[in-house]
């Protein structure tokens, strides 16, 4: 077991997280909704991303939940400790205003490691390898990723203006907690459809000049919905 948790980390961990490569940042048009604001020909990262990161971490720790194996969860904590994850309240602009939700152990290290721990019923194993990662955790990169909780009624849609830089990769993830039915969308502030994804969902993207963009999270099923927002 020790020996697979080495070979998980190897493959998931290689590669030290670095700085989002950068191009050079364009004048903001007198018009924005004549040109999106995105350049869909940027050379995609050499480098593992924040965000990016986050969501395969959020993917390691479902599989996990769903298969009933420790050494995933983990290995999501792991990932989220060489990330480094910082939890803010963002309230959606257009909220029936009960948008933000309490505090979600999946997000954070110890939650997930207490996890593996429980799911494990304690093996000694498991519990001196998630000791391991605890003690090993940093506060991770600076630039790492930001995480928001909501909470969203059925058929509901939060909206939330947020600012990317021109020229840098601009990540945005949203996972359903006790959902599968969200749907992320991102709009520039000219209305131009930047990226849509599906739960769980994963948007990246190049932005030509700084300005606003409108991050939707939907959720399309017909009973409140709880979700995790990243971004970088």
């Amino acid at each position: 077991m020790t020996k697979r948790f080495a070979v998980l980390s190897a493959l998931l961990l290689a590669t030290t997280l670095a700085a989002p490569p950068t191009t050079a940042e364009e004048a903001k048009p007198a018009d924005p909704s004549q040109k999106e604001n995105v350049a869909r020909d940027a050379a995609p990262s050499k480098t593992p991303l924040p965000v990016e990161q986050l969501h395969l971490s959020e993917q390691l720790a479902a599989y996990g939940r769903a298969n009933k194996d420790p050494l995933s969860l983990i290995v999501a904590a792991q990932i989220r400790s060489q990330v480094g994850v910082k939890v803010v309240d963002r309230k959606p602009d257009n909220a029936d205003a009960v948008g933000t939700a309490s505090a979600d152990a999946g997000a954070t290290v110890d939650g997930l490691l207490n996890e593996a721990k429980s799911l494990a019923k304690n093996d000694k194993t498991i519990v001196a390898l998630a000791d391991d990662v605890k003690a090993s955790a940093t506060k991770g990169r600076v630039g790492g990723g930001i995480v928001s909780l909501g909470q969203i009624s059925g058929r509901t849609i939060h909206n939330r203006t947020m600012n990317f830089r021109g020229g840098q990769v601009a990540e945005v993830a949203a996972v359903g907690i006790d959902s599968d039915s969200v749907m992320l969308e991102v709009f520039d502030e000219g209305g131009h459809l930047i990226c849509r994804d599906h739960d769980p969902a994963y948007c990246r993207f190049n932005p030509i000049w700084t300005g606003p963009f409108t991050v939707k999270v939907h959720n399309n099923g017909s009973s409140l919905a709880h979700y995790r927002l990243e971004t970088n």
